[in-house]
This record gives C-alpha cells, sequence and structure tokens, in this order.
C-alpha cells in the first residue's frame, strides 16, 4: 500500500522499504494525511 501511495512501480523500490516496522510507517502516513487535510480541508 505504501509503495502505491507514493508511486513506485517497480517491486525493487517497495524492496528497499519492506523492512521497516508497520508502526512508524502508519504514524508518518498518519502525519502527511493529517497535513494534507490542512490544506484541503
Amino acid at each position: 500500500m505504501i509503495s502505491k501511495l507514493l508511486g513506485h512501480t517497480q517491486v525493487q523500490t517497495k524492496a528497499r522499504y519492506a523492512h521497516l516496522a508497520a508502526e512508524p510507517v502508519r504514524m508518518a502516513t498518519d502525519a502527511v494525511a493529517q497535513d494534507l487535510m490542512k490544506y484541503l480541508g
């Protein structure tokens, strides 16, 4: 899902981030979403 959000089209790119723990990724995604909501909503 993260690779789709970031526009990665190659599996090799996704593999670079596969080792990351789920919680820090979720927290980063939430932070980006909150920033976007400031501009969109």
